[in-house]
């Protein structure tokens, strides 16, 4: 049993919003991290982000295209496919469910005190 209570984490939570973030705009990788945090409140480290983008990428989530570049060298950017729209929907759904049942504890403890 945990001796104190960390703040809860859904395992990989960063791949939806990743997801998310590439329904907005198609992304290329250190923009998705900066984006991470500053719409999602969520941070990972960058060989993290790439090993997810690389999940997202192998299951058909995302695609991934390589863009020439005149200021430095080529990029690779990607794009949510309408697979990735389907998972992201999914993780939403079931996301709202683990909200309500979060939210029904809290509801019930603040009854009782």
């Amino acid at each position: 049993m945990r001796k104190f209570c960390q703040p809860v984490i859904v395992e990989n939570f960063f791949e939806p919003c990743l997801l998310y973030l590439l329904l907005k705009n198609p992304s290329y990788g250190y923009e998705l991290n900066k984006d991470l945090k500053n719409n999602c409140e969520c941070q990972v480290n960058i060989g993290n982000l790439y090993r997810g983008l690389d999940r997202l990428v192998k299951t058909g989530c995302v695609t991934k295209k390589k863009s020439d570049s005149d200021l430095g060298p080529a990029k690779i950017i990607y794009k949510i496919t309408p697979k990735g729209k389907t998972h992201l929907a999914t993780w939403i759904k079931n996301l709202e469910k683990q909200n309500q049942i979060i939210g029904k504890l809290v509801t019930n403890y603040k009854k009782i005190l």
